[in-house]
């Protein structure tokens, strides 16, 4: 801003669509402006606003956010949509002949994501300051449902392994504890092989 003149406006946009999803019709699609700069004449505003009706004529959801407010949802919302797809398309996911609707989402987001440039998703990461705290959520979360899942798995083995012990309020589990120990410390009992 500080380099442009006074008389230049400055009108921030970003159609939240590309060419694949935008190719039939912009209906609906999300645009985003942020006036940063409108002079107050009449012809500028009209100007700025003859250039946001072609796309309120097209059928967008047209918004209007601050720079900030949009990277903080595009960090949200596109970057994650284009890491997610990104990862999955890693693992060669391919269509079966029982696709459930959630594993078509993902075989489409996967296509969807794909034929968008490397140039772009890196732009999303590189130029956007939300887009590392999204990723770091991402590990969390990630982390945090393996730990979810093993922790029960390693519930569910303790509990074949020992049977109800665990359960067994602390003084009963001592008592039986002491008394498996004395069991294989007389040599009346043996420890399984493995």
């Amino acid at each position: 801003m500080k380099y442009l003149p006074q008389d230049f406006d400055i009108l921030c946009t970003h159609p939240m669509f590309g060419p694949e999803s935008g190719k039939i019709s912009w209906k609906e699609l999300p645009f985003v402006y942020d006036k940063v700069r409108i002079g107050d004449e009449e012809s500028r505003i009209q100007r700025c606003e003859s250039f946001l009706d072609v796309f309120r004529r097209e059928g967008c959801r047209v918004s209007e956010m601050s720079c900030a407010e949009h990277d903080e949802y595009a960090a949200g919302s596109q970057f994650i949509t284009h890491f997610v797809g990104r990862v999955l398309e890693k693992l060669h996911l391919e269509d079966t002949p029982i696709n459930t609707k959630g594993y078509e989402s993902l075989l489409n987001l996967v296509d969807n994501t794909s034929r968008d440039s490397f140039e772009l998703f890196y732009g999303l990461f590189l130029y956007n300051k939300n887009a590392l705290e999204q990723l770091r959520r991402l590990d969390a979360a990630f982390e945090s449902v393996k730990g979810e899942l093993f922790g029960h798995l390693h519930g569910l083995l303790r509990k074949q392994l020992f049977g109800n012990l665990y359960e067994l309020p602390m003084d009963e589990w001592v008592a039986k504890k002491n008394a498996d120990m004395k069991l294989l410390s007389d040599g009346s009992a043996q420890v399984p092989r493995s």
